[in-house]
């Protein structure tokens, strides 16, 4: 998408979205099907897994990781690990029942 930006020693997953004005520092890890959406901005040696969702205007802090199938809402910052299937939100992203 427009304005993404994808720095070296990353690797995109098949069917992955970057959108608009999201970013991915060095040696970032993004799974197939995951969804970064726009102005999401993940610093350096963040993991996401397969199909997770980052929502508008979240963040993750360096060398996190991103369980699969996990949510972080619209403007959450990640400053720990994930676990799969979970749903985060707030600053910091804490975790929310389904």
């Amino acid at each position: 998408m427009p304005g993404a930006v994808v720095n070296v020693d990353s690797a995109i997953g098949d069917g992955a979205i970057l959108n608009t004005a999201s970013s991915v520092d060095h040696d970032g890890r993004i799974g197939a099907c995951a969804h970064i959406a726009p102005g999401a901005h993940l610093a350096g040696n963040v993991t996401v897994g397969e199909g997770a969702f980052l929502a508008a205007g979240s963040s993750a802090i360096p060398g996190v990781n991103i369980g699969s199938w996990a949510t972080v809402g619209a403007g959450g910052v990640v400053i720990g690990p994930i676990e799969p299937n979970s749903v985060m939100i707030g600053v910091p992203a804490t975790r929310r029942l389904r």
